[in-house]
């Protein structure tokens, strides 16, 4: 049997929730995160256990992680592996959330928007100064642009629908906060 598994994550940016519950799941099921990549998490058997995930994006310097991870530590949460600047961290069902209230949503939403919405506008104007080249050029100069808008359409497609994720999400928490209001 394998003691190593591949779990697949359904996009932080659309169901970061989803990916959460579903990590907790699989540690019920003895399969602990022990790394974590943008399109997934990597796990490794072992005793089950009965905890929650959650994550936090904020960019640290080396020399500010070990504080960061010791406040965690006093709200009852555990560091677990980091990717860039997302932190993933579990602890016992019962502790108090991370992110309990709208406005913590949203501060924690809009450090994420920064990089995701870099990536896209970069990807965006790659695609679009390719369509101009490709649609106003013949010969050799038309083909490698034609080439090169595709590839960048495919990245800018998921890209543009990632940022778009993110600010739904935003909006989603702004509701909720004012109507707690």
């Amino acid at each position: 049997m394998r003691n190593k598994r591949y779990m697949a994550s359904y996009g932080l940016a659309f169901s970061e929730e989803r990916d959460m519950k579903k990590l907790s799941e699989k540690a019920a099921k003895g399969w602990h995160l022990k790394r974590f990549r943008c399109a997934g998490y990597g796990l490794e058997k072992g005793e089950p256990q009965d905890v929650i995930f959650s994550i936090d994006y904020r960019k640290l310097s080396k020399s500010e992680e070990e504080e960061y991870f010791e406040l965690f530590a006093y709200g009852g949460w555990t560091h677990v592996c980091s990717s860039t600047d997302m932190h993933i961290f579990k602890a016992a069902p019962e502790t108090t959330p991370i992110y309990s209230d709208a406005e913590s949503s949203i501060d924690k939403l809009a450090r994420l928007a920064k990089p995701v919405n870099l990536a896209a506008f970069i990807a965006l104007t790659i695609t679009m100064v390719l369509w101009v080249i490709m649609t106003f050029t013949t010969g050799t100069i038309q083909h490698i642009a034609d080439q090169g808008f595709i590839y960048s359409f495919i990245f800018t497609v998921p890209a543009v629908m990632t940022s778009g994720g993110v600010y739904y999400h935003m909006w989603k928490n702004l509701r909720l906060k004012s109507k707690h209001i």
